[in-house]
């Protein structure tokens, strides 16, 4: 089923709820993603018995685009109530890209029902530090953004295809397209906000058992960044995944799919709160130790 829900702010978020059962996976898309982006893995996971939700993220896909109010604080509100609208529990998150700023942010906020965390192709903070090598130099990151605005949107093509392994026009065209959804400035916003945080000490203190699947060929954030997810969570383990590149659930569906039911299977979640108090980490960027 696919359809709106509202948040206590009036931004209504499109949906889609498949399947039935206990345990949902919720899934969280990226920066100028949408839940269609999940298509082939929902219907992996639905076959595998799983009750599935994706919803569009407030400024992108079909939800709505509000003129402000483009934080990560309220976008983690927003995963809660699509968490309560829906009546989900002991829910397996799985954020992928900026969609793990996300769910982190959530997390970092309680992170009432989740019951397991996994993080796909995404960041714990995006500009590298001293002690944090697994992300782009600061420089690297402006320059992206300063050419993401003067070429765009030939510089959104562009940047879709990079997120593939292997040339396939239909699937850049479906990339495309879905960005072309959300407004330059809504994604300049998003990112610049993106751009603040350091959630490396909210992995530190996650309460959940936490999964890091990363793609051996993505160009934005290396497999070296699982490790350091797995070393560092309380509760953490890794998987490797090889035939796509950032677009994992678009490429390799069936084994991200295997990976998070096995992951939902045999991990149970602990607990109703799913970080430790007082955790610090969701401030500036180099905040966090």
């Amino acid at each position: 089923m696919s359809s709106y829900l509202t948040t206590a702010d009036g931004v209504r978020l499109r949906y889609r709820d498949v399947g039935t059962g206990p345990s949902p996976v919720l899934l969280v898309h990226g920066w100028k993603g949408s839940h269609r982006l999940w298509d082939k893995t929902v219907l992996s996971l639905r076959a595998r018995g799983r009750r599935v939700v994706a919803y569009d993220l407030r400024g992108m896909g079909e939800s709505d685009k509000p003129g402000s109010g483009y934080d990560f604080e309220r976008m983690a509100s927003d995963v809660g109530t699509v968490i309560d609208q829906l009546e989900l529990e002991d829910v397996t998150l799985v954020g992928w890209s900026m969609g793990c700023t996300v769910a982190l942010s959530y997390l970092h906020g309680g992170g009432a029902k989740v019951g397991r965390l996994v993080l796909l192709n995404g960041p714990l903070r995006l500009t590298q530090a001293p002690d944090f090598p697994h992300a782009m130099p600061a420089a690297q990151f402006d320059g992206y953004i300063a050419d993401l605005v003067a070429r765009w949107p030939a510089s959104e093509e562009e940047f879709q295809r990079a997120t593939l392994l292997e040339e396939s026009q239909p699937l850049v065209d479906l990339l495309y397209g879905i960005a072309l959804q959300t407004p330059l400035d809504v994604a300049v916003a998003i990112v610049r906000a993106q751009a603040l945080l350091d959630l490396r000490g909210v992995v530190e203190t996650l309460r959940v058992p936490v999964l890091a699947a990363y793609s051996d060929h993505d160009p934005y954030y290396p497999t070296s960044l699982a490790d350091w997810i797995a070393e560092h969570a309380p509760d953490g383990q890794r998987a490797e995944l090889h035939a796509s590149a950032h677009a994992t659930p678009l490429e390799e569906p069936e084994a991200l799919a295997d990976a998070i039911e096995r992951f939902a299977a045999s991990r149970p979640g602990r607990g109703a709160s799913a970080t430790t108090g007082g955790a610090s980490a969701a401030g500036p960027a180099g905040d966090a130790s």
